[in-house]
């Protein structure tokens, strides 16, 4: 990286900063920090719904797999597509109308407190290793390509990122995460148009593609593909549209917006994955050893084909902004990860179990407080796992989560689908399932699958590919039969849970009224379209960098985007309830 890169990388962080600062004025109470008052438009709900699905992966190992096997890389993300739209037609709204802050209050009322603290104490520990595990990502990837110390990275990004969360909780994150959506997007919509020029255009690119575009050449049976495409498709809607994960659909004034939000959040995962992975498609046609090009990725050298594109390719400068965008896309899952632990924390344990009466100015220190601790462990496990020469813990967390996600999710998707089964289907559906999990880790062999293809052996990516659909299969026909199989076990009682089940499914069939909705602070709108409108006028300005004069064009088309969506975002859409400054 050279000194204008670096620049751009240290603009970028603290115009982060500035922004943090300047929505944290917005969290003025707990609710305000736990979810925003349920006063956000649903344009920022919407992009941290968008945000917190992918991470620096996406530019890297996703990268990689589109470099590798062509379009196959696409049905990831248009799984996501599937999955909020599926949200838009049926679950973000009837979330939003469960009137809750936290999606452990979704667990409460649905199964009762075991169930609650249960889910709690387990994705406290999940969650937080996630974000350390994509901080070391991140690093890993930005020491071995831009030369950085991985210390350096995962400090930085990690003291970055509990900044912007402990400022004003889900405001500053929310806020933030509309500025790096737009930041990223115009980025990579730029980077992949200059990706299409250089290759000569679409049909060039599908003809110089050295392999199979669809599946790739590692398939050699296009029945693995397609069970594999369906179940994407499946995975990724069970991720989008479980309690787990509706905390995105919380922040919306009402179940309306909540709708909107998953509908552009599913057109943003139609379109962006496209433009993307061009960059990487057209490396895959030049041919190059990207082994011998980035050397210290060793093995995983294939994860910088993206990367490749841009260094060798475009301006100086434009691989700043592109470790820009790779930093927003992890800072992104990480704020929002944080901030939603601490919301748990203070609703489903401190004002729970240890403080029920806690004063709402209690509540709010407590948040803050959780969310730096939160934040230190992150670090700290993320320091520990690059310190490791033998990623044993590592791999060891990444099993966890693998054994973890789907019994979780299960459950608390098909809460609100099936509301009369008893308030222990929750706790058992999950041991159920981690039963499962278990199972298919420890004792299921891909190789058992070999007669229903009438094969000899699997290729490595097919072994992958069916461990994915026979893990989710297991997972839908037994833990997903058992929670239905629950419902028989289903009695009409007159205890304190079936009070707090009966006001759950009011909730569901009953539209937020006008009066329940919150004021809608106009000020959104004003301040991020100014911030936005800044750092378009910032990237535009790197037109003086030294480049040669056809270079310069990026930069203007990168800021004239950001500028653009700047000035839209200073025209919000009129509302009932608002607040002007």
């Amino acid at each position: 990286m050279n000194t204008i890169d670096l620049m751009i990388v240290g603009g970028y962080f603290g115009f982060i900063l500035i922004a943090a600062l300047i929505f944290k004025r917005f969290s003025k109470d707990s609710s305000g920090f736990i979810k925003g008052g349920g006063a956000m438009m649903w344009w920022m709900a919407g992009a941290t719904a968008f945000m917190t699905q992918f991470s620096a992966w996406t530019f890297t190992g996703a990268a990689a797999k589109a470099y590798e096997d062509g379009l196959t890389v696409l049905f990831i993300f248009w799984g996501n597509a599937i999955g909020f739209f599926v949200a838009a037609w049926y679950f973000a709204g009837r979330f939003r109308q469960l009137r809750v802050d936290t999606p452990m209050e979704v667990i409460r009322q649905r199964f009762g407190k075991v169930s609650e603290q249960i889910f709690t104490w387990l994705q406290f520990p999940l969650t937080t290793f996630s974000i350390a595990i994509w901080l070391n990502g991140l690093a890993i990837f930005v020491s071995a390509v831009f030369g950085i110390e991985l210390s350096v990275t995962i400090i930085g990004v990690g003291v970055i990122v509990t900044l912007i969360s402990v400022a004003g909780g889900s405001w500053t994150v929310s806020a933030t995460n509309v500025i790096q959506l737009i930041l990223l997007m115009a980025i990579t919509m730029v980077a992949g148009g200059y990706a299409l020029y250089a290759a000569g255009g679409p049909a060039e690119l599908v003809r110089d593609y050295p392999s199979t575009q669809v599946l790739g050449d590692s398939i050699q049976y296009w029945q693995i593909g397609l069970l594999w495409i369906f179940f994407m498709f499946t995975k990724q809607t069970i991720s989008t549209n479980n309690a787990m994960t509706c905390y995105r659909f919380l922040v919306t004034v009402n179940e309306r917006e909540a709708r909107k939000a998953a509908l552009v959040t599913g057109l943003l995962f139609v379109i962006g994955p496209v433009m993307w992975f061009v960059p990487p498609w057209v490396s895959a046609t030049h041919g190059v050893d990207l082994a011998a090009i980035y050397p210290t990725l060793g093995n995983d050298a294939n994860n910088a084909a993206y990367v490749y594109f841009v260094e060798h390719h475009m301006p100086n400068g434009v691989l700043g902004l592109i470790l820009a965008a790779m930093i927003a896309a992890t800072i992104s899952p990480m704020t929002t990860a944080l901030n939603r632990n601490a919301g748990i924390f203070v609703r489903n344990v401190y004002q729970s179990l240890i403080n029920p009466n806690a004063r709402d100015a209690q509540q709010l220190v407590v948040g803050k407080v959780v969310t730096v601790v939160n934040g230190v462990v992150a670090i700290w496990a993320a320091l520990l796992f690059a310190s490791m020469e033998e990623y044993s813990f590592f791999d060891l967390m990444m099993l966890f989560g693998a054994l973890l996600q789907t019994p979780l999710a299960i459950p608390a998707l098909l809460a609100v689908v099936v509301t009369r089964t008893p308030a222990w289907s929750g706790w058992a559906t999950l041991l159920v399932g981690l039963m499962v999990s278990a199972f298919m880790q420890f004792v299921f062999e891909v190789n058992w699958l070999l007669p229903l293809f009438n094969a000899e052996r699997f290729t490595g990516r097919e072994a992958v590919d069916l461990m994915v659909i026979a893990s989710l299969t297991a997972h839908i026909v037994i833990t997903g039969g058992f929670f239905l199989l629950s419902s028989r076990f289903y009695r009409e009682s007159h205890t304190q849970h079936h009070q707090a089940l009966t006001h759950f499914v009011s909730n569901l069939a009953t539209p937020i009224s006008l009066d329940e909705e919150a004021a809608v602070d106009g000020r959104q709108g004003l301040y991020l379209g100014k911030l936005t409108q800044a750092l378009g006028v910032g990237v535009g300005l790197l037109v003086f960098a030294p480049n040669l004069p056809f270079d310069r064009v990026a930069f203007l088309l990168i800021g004239g985007l950001i500028f653009t969506a700047g000035a839209g975002l200073r025209r919000p859409a009129p509302t009932r309830h608002s607040v002007t400054e």
